[in-house]
């Protein structure tokens, strides 16, 4: 985090949220974050000002949390807990479907 994020607070908005049944990128760097049984949000392009969310990394004791609005294609990653100045920001793959690979 480049500043402390309270809890609750909206770190990014992404809109027109594209889901598929068939990511696009390549299974050994798959980016995508499945959401149901046959639907991805697929990774965001390079160039995109979305592109860093593709790297956002595991953690059993995540601070941060995507909330999806599938009816109105929208998108929220918002804090679960305070981060803080220079912490990294996790998710919790498994939160959004059991599919997604943990390591």
């Amino acid at each position: 985090a480049s500043k402390d994020i309270p809890t609750d607070m909206g770190i990014w908005r992404f809109d027109d949220v594209k889901f598929t049944a068939n990511p696009t990128s390549p299974k050994e760097r798959r980016h995508a974050l499945q959401v149901g049984d046959h639907e991805y949000w697929d990774e965001a392009p390079e160039g995109s000002p979305d592109y860093w969310s593709n790297f956002i990394d595991h953690s059993r004791d995540p601070n941060a949390r995507f909330v999806f609005d599938m009816e109105n294609k929208r998108a929220w990653f918002k804090a679960t807990r305070p981060i803080k100045t220079d912490e990294e920001i996790f998710i919790k793959y498994d939160d959004y479907h059991k599919g997604n690979a943990i390591f």
